[in-house]
């Protein structure tokens, strides 16, 4: 066990299950008068020095050299800790650089915490976790909330770790690189797409208000009732006559997502339904064909936050499914029962939107239709995809497993959708998922069929359709939604006193600072947390203003354990106003350009 006379540092408070480590084998301190101690790991009958045995403080200072410059704004993680000589002086050169520790040896971390002298290196408000031991959920959970409120990763890795502890180092890595790459993929949808959710939700909504809750409508028919998802790969163009046969004996529902419909319709057949989702206003280009045409016979299923143009012309039918993303629907609508419209996760794909739905109504066989994920004969789109560029493939591109056995080359945002795809399908049980995609990507989770093969076996009655030409209104309860927007109006007045309040605190922080009153700061302080409180639980900012900057309130989220754990007070008072400050100087102006849309969409709730 670690030493008694340790026990009470700021490292054990901060996180008390390293009290649980254990001595490790094969791990031994030795120490030194002249060299200072050391670390010997054995392993295999072979020992190891984790630091030069005869300057262990100079070869600190070689390997810190080599780092050039490193970015303020940079989160950096230790692999490998040692005795922690290499941790003690890049801090020593980089003293305000938050960092975070990843030991995979406990019996390492038992003897760095036993040598440890807080005093001399380790920097309480700097350090934002401890990860000990191997790659298991714990650790991931940790690392994966550690990467949700930094803004950049260095990983660091102490030198003699990167050949004994090579595995571990490969994995951590792999990990990392999932997470980065997930986040900023969720940054850049959030970058192009934050102003637009919102604005989307107030200019969709009649539509949503006289249109049906697809999921509703269409749940008792669809339940166990066999589905096809229609996707515009380019296997679609094998599938064309199979889909005709299926269309004209209504033997499973034909649902077309994204660009799949122009295919269907420049081959006379149409689905029973299409979706659409994406939030841009060039959404519209992606039905332009059946609004050409004016058929009105082909139900358009819409995502809440479509693209405002989508549904201004639609000839069909329009049914609407509400979007996480759509803070307003979700806040303001109930049915009559008081029930909240059941919510469809976004996503990187339209068939992940539709995969959600079928799954919501149970229905049983889900078939995907056209579902490459996967370039073939350098192609992704099937014919009759107008607006479509193609992209020719590369031979730096990813190749994943396909469905005859083969390797397919694919492309990063493919492997993405088929990730989410994966994992929707694995939250279900009993209902079965049949992959007909001819020389696409394997979707875990579905067995692989020919279409004709899965029309001889699996459809055997037909379908009735009727109830998707049958027009209604959405039944949700006016009153609530009246009443709910009346609060909104009412927090909107709240709204305005707390960001001037807010104003003033921050005009208050920014005197005391130009006169270094630090010992009046805290007070200041308080009050300005009490006051960014009120505004995060106000829901007119919850609804209209705060969906517009979640890149920017993420980007403050990263910040906030610094700024909350600083102990100088005129340092944290400086980034108080330089994030926060910068944070709400931009909702303000925010809010004066779409308040007069938000001021006629309630008007228009009254009238």
């Amino acid at each position: 066990m670690a030493l008694q006379h340790h026990r009470d540092n700021s490292l054990y408070r901060r996180f008390p299950r390293l009290l649980l480590l254990q001595a490790g084998e094969g791990v031994e301190l030795v120490t030194s008068e002249t060299n200072g101690p050391n670390v010997i790991l054995t392993r295999e009958g072979q020992s190891y020095y984790l630091h030069d045995p005869e300057q262990p403080g100079r070869e600190a200072e070689l390997f810190v050299l080599g780092f050039n410059e490193v970015k303020p704004e940079a989160h950096v993680i230790f692999f490998g800790v040692g005795l922690g000589y290499h941790i003690r002086e890049f801090l020593r050169k980089y003293p305000n650089t938050s960092f975070s520790i990843v030991e995979p040896d406990t019996g390492l971390m038992n003897i760095f915490l036993q040598h440890l002298n807080e005093n001399d290196w380790l920097a309480d408000e700097m350090i934002e976790e401890v990860m000990v031991g191997g790659m298991t959920g714990e650790t991931i959970g940790t690392l994966h909330r550690l990467i949700d409120r930094v803004s950049g990763i260095l990983v660091v890795p102490w030198l003699p770790y990167r050949s004994l502890f090579a595995a571990e180092l490969k994995k951590f890595n792999e990990i990392l690189y999932k997470m980065v790459s997930n986040k900023k993929d969720k940054m850049a949808i959030n970058n192009v797409y934050e102003k637009k959710w919102a604005l989307n939700s107030i200019h969709n909504f009649p539509y949503i208000l006289h249109s049906s809750d697809f999921l509703q409508a269409g749940s008792e028919h669809i339940r166990g009732k066999p589905a096809l998802v229609i996707s515009a790969g380019p296997s679609l163009n094998d599938e064309i006559e199979h889909l005709r046969h299926i269309r004209e004996n209504n033997l499973a529902y034909l649902f077309t997502v994204g660009s799949a419909v122009n295919t269907l319709v420049e081959h006379g057949i149409y689905p029973h339904g299409t979706f659409s989702y994406d939030p841009n206003e060039h959404n519209v280009n992606v039905i332009q064909k059946v609004i050409d045409k004016r058929i009105d016979s082909i139900p358009l299923i819409f995502g809440s936050t479509v693209g405002k143009h989508t549904l201004d012309h639609y000839p069909g039918r329009l049914m609407h499914i509400i979007i996480s993303q759509d803070e307003l629907s979700k806040h303001v609508l109930r049915t009559p029962e008081g029930n909240k419209p059941t919510i469809i996760n976004d996503a990187p794909s339209v068939a992940v939107i539709a995969l959600q739905c079928l799954i919501q109504m149970k229905a049983d066989p889900v078939v995907l239709v056209g579902q490459n994920l996967a370039y073939r004969d350098e192609q992704y789109y099937a014919e009759g995809i107008t607006h479509a560029q193609g992209v020719p493939a590369s031979a730096d591109l990813p190749r994943v497993q396909g469905v005859h056995g083969q390797q397919v080359v694919t492309r990063h945002s493919f492997i993405k959708m088929k990730i989410e795809m994966e994992f929707y399908i694995s939250t279900v049980k009993g209902t079965e998922f049949i992959n007909t995609t001819r020389e696409g990507a394997v979707i875990k989770g579905t067995s692989f069929q020919n279409l004709e093969e899965v029309i001889q076996t699996r459809l055997k009655g037909a379908i009735d359709d009727a109830w998707l030409q049958t027009s209604s209104n959405s039944e949700y309860d006016l009153m609530f939604l009246r009443s709910r927007i009346e609060e909104l109006q009412r927090d909107e007045e709240v709204f305005q006193t707390i960001m001037e309040q807010i104003h003033h605190a921050l005009l208050g922080i920014k005197h005391k600072l130009s006169l270094k009153q630090a010992n009046m700061l805290n007070v200041s302080f308080g009050q300005f947390d009490d006051l960014f409180a009120s505004l995060l639980g106000n829901c007119f900012f919850k609804i209209y203003v705060l969906p517009r900057h979640r890149m920017r309130y993420e980007f403050l989220y990263s910040k906030l354990g610094a700024i909350q754990s600083s102990r100088n007070p005129l340092i944290r008072g400086e980034q108080i106003l330089l994030y926060f400050g910068d944070f709400i100087w931009k909702c303000q102006q925010d809010y004066m350009e779409i308040k007069n849309e938000i001021h006629e969409f309630h008007h228009s709730i009254h009238t």
